[in-house]
């Protein structure tokens, strides 16, 4: 795998399916640690992760908005 490519991961969503994602970003915003993946099968199937606790979910809405400005904004760590 080159350098440049992202890294592939597999992720079970809720219902227990095991699911190929490629790892674009990793970073933390207010001390959170958010990742930013795209289905393996499907480029068009983007998701922005937190941690929580027990694993991974889903951000949307708000803090999705927020999240992403800082990313665009290289307020990031």
């Amino acid at each position: 795998m080159a350098a440049d490519e992202p890294q592939s991961i597999t992720l079970i969503d809720e219902t227990g399916l095991e699911r190929r994602f490629h790892l674009h970003d990793a970073f933390d915003v207010e001390g959170v640690p958010y990742y930013l993946v795209e289905a393996e099968n499907d480029p068009s199937q983007v998701l922005l992760l937190r941690e929580a606790a027990g694993g991974l979910e889903t951000v949307d809405g708000e803090e999705f908005k927020k999240v992403i400005a800082a990313l665009e904004q290289d307020k990031v760590e």
